[in-house]
């Protein structure tokens, strides 16, 4: 699917970033750096004050800087209204960041998701479809301490409204971050959105369960076996939404890896993980420091579209109920979680 990449920066007014974790403080940080002025919404005072104190080093594949720039501790503290939100928080915080932004919305503010998982209609329903723009980030990012991020691989923005094509406010959007990464736009954002959702459904999920890197993850052919069902169910999901889905390497599309002969399957899916296998998943950071996952909008976004097209979506569910038990405290985080029973089952 073609992308058009853009160039243009306009520095504009209005703009914030809500959440000063790693995509959220790159993102704010090199759109300053590049003289954008930008408002950074932490998500408590403390955070904030530490972020103005000493600014935000941002390091690794885009290169080694500190950047001094505003930083609150709550929206109260902004006051005026704001032209571009770029919203970089978990999927299950965007509903009430949303909520606590509508009021200083103009007109014809954009808001922009930057999550893993999709958001866009819940998203859409607070703030309204033609606010809402869909934002696939495709490179890497982790978060080490507060005001200290690291872009951990090189990757690009893609943009794109749900509902229509895009038009020279989106050109705008892509324009300014550039500033941060090569950045275009799409007519069909949501098959780039569903695309990445699927290869987190896949790797985030199975990464937290195990507490395994996505090397030594991808290394076990269980872990193979169930990415290839949890893609599965994922493209059966999609073929009843019809919705064409990206390819997920940028070359290889999902239906071409269900059809492949097994081995070649599993080749290629370790391959993968092999090619990142340093990666942590990002559930699995969240589970660790006992916060919350975005399982819901990933795996549980499979499932709940599976449930309004008819499709049945047993491995997927599993997951769900697995991340959750280890939410709960009702489940530890283990390899021998690859292999549990009722998910076995389904295989």
């Amino acid at each position: 699917m073609a992308h058009r990449r853009l160039t243009r920066m306009n520095p504009g007014s209005g703009i914030w970033v809500i959440g000063a974790g790693a995509v959220g403080g790159i993102t704010a940080a090199l759109m300053t750096a590049r003289g954008i002025r930008v408002t950074l919404v932490c998500k408590d005072p403390a955070q904030a004050e530490i972020i103005s104190r000493n600014g935000i080093r941002v390091f690794g594949h885009c290169g080694d800087h500190r950047v001094r720039l505003r930083a609150v501790g709550n929206l109260d503290e902004i006051g005026d209204r704001v032209d571009t939100v770029f919203i970089a928080t978990k999927a299950h915080q965007v509903n009430q960041v949303a909520r606590q932004i509508v009021p200083l919305l103009r007109a014809t503010s954009r808001v922009v998701s930057m999550q893993n998982g999709i958001v866009e209609e819940e998203l859409s329903a607070i703030v309204g479809p033609d606010r809402t723009v869909g934002c696939v980030v495709k490179f890497g990012a982790t978060l080490h301490e507060p005001g200290v991020v690291e872009m951990t691989s090189g990757g690009r923005f893609i943009l794109g409204y749900t509902d229509r094509p895009a038009d020279g406010t989106l050109v705008e959007i892509a324009g300014i971050l550039g500033c941060v990464a090569p950045a275009g736009v799409t007519d069909h954002i949501m098959s780039e959105l569903y695309s990445k959702l699927i290869l987190n459904a896949c790797t985030s999920t199975l990464g937290a369960i195990s507490g395994l890197t996505l090397g030594s993850l991808l290394r076990k052919k269980r872990a193979r076996q169930l990415f290839i069902v949890v893609a599965g169910e994922a493209m059966q999901v999609a073929g009843a939404m019809h919705l064409e889905v990206s390819p997920f390497t940028g070359r290889v599309k999902y239906q071409t890896l269900l059809h492949m002969p097994p081995f070649l399957q599993h080749f290629f899916i370790r391959f993968t993980g092999e090619k990142y296998k340093k990666l942590r998943s990002s559930s699995l950071h969240a589970l660790e420091r006992g916060r919350k996952t975005e399982v819901d909008f990933l795996n549980g976004y499979i499932v709940k579209k599976g449930k309004e097209c008819g499709v049945e979506t047993p491995v997927n569910e599993r997951l769900v109920h697995m991340v959750h038990e280890i939410e709960n405290s009702r489940r530890t985080i283990t390899p021998l979680n690859l292999e549990d029973g009722l998910l076995v089952s389904f295989l």
